[in-house]
């Protein structure tokens, strides 16, 4: 029994000591400057702008001392699991400079997919979806599964539905070849449109039943041959990313560092 119960008290010794981080922490530190800075700049540090757990401890040890050393241990012990890494939150999570970017790329290119994004950035896939999962989670970014895989875009209110397709198709090199093929030649058959791109028949049929589909481009038959004109809803769409539309091939982005 009674060596029991000493067990269970080195156990919580060391239980304890394994509690106190801050014990590692306890170096002495530096000044920066060398020269003293002198303090004729002082300004008043008010209660709400202590961090709370000093001052609840500071309470505590006036008021009840006998719990002073349990509280630091709980305040310790929320420290140790933290890991010193600072918590990624909706008003914070474009402070890191490499995910800055990343939803940068997605606002200027809307409806841009992973491999697109890792040309753009210069930045491996791993890395890439890791901080394109955080602005997911934070609401920052939405995406949205096509025929080709997952697009993403910013949410900033100002992309409705049709806007964000056309965004995406936008961001495929054959899809946008031809949309504005049917834009510049309204009417064109798939004939015309396979050989002004250089690309088969099939080929373009495969690339146009998506454009069908989601009402971006409509089909009309006259007497042998199907023509295909850009529906009226998404013309506007098509004419304001086509022209601004910046290149994905190459390049990286500006004004990053990446």
């Amino acid at each position: 029994m009674v060596a029991g119960m000493r067990i269970t008290g080195i156990a919580l010794v060391i239980f304890c000591l394994a509690l106190l981080p801050s014990a590692a922490c306890a170096t002495a530190v530096q000044d920066a400057y060398p020269e003293k800075v002198p303090l004729d700049d002082l300004m008043p540090v008010y209660v709400w702008n202590i961090p709370l757990d000093i001052v609840v401890l500071g309470l505590v040890s006036i008021f009840v001392p006998v719990l002073f050393v349990p509280m630091q241990l709980v305040f310790s012990l929320f420290a140790w699991l933290h890991f010193g890494h600072k918590r990624v939150l909706r008003n914070n999570v474009l402070e890191n400079e490499t995910r800055n970017a990343v939803y940068l790329c997605i606002r200027d290119n809307p409806g841009i997919n992973t491999n697109s994004l890792s040309r753009l950035l210069g930045m491996n896939i791993g890395t890439l979806r890791y901080h394109v999962g955080i602005l997911c989670r934070m609401g920052m970014v939405v995406p949205e599964p096509n025929c080709r895989g997952m697009r993403y875009y910013a949410d900033t209110g100002a992309c409705p539905g049709l806007e964000r397709k056309v965004a995406g198709y936008l961001n495929e090199q054959s899809k946008s070849r031809i949309l504005n093929i049917v834009l510049q030649h309204p009417g064109c058959t798939r004939k015309e449109i396979a050989s002004r791109l250089i690309m088969s028949g099939a080929n373009v049929t495969w690339h146009m039943k998506p454009l069908l589909r989601d009402g971006i481009v409509r089909d009309e038959k006259k007497e042998r041959f199907v023509h295909y004109y850009i529906c009226a809803d998404a013309k506007e769409c098509v004419q304001a990313h086509g022209s601004g539309k910046p290149a994905i091939a190459g390049g990286r982005v500006s004004g990053t560092g990446i």
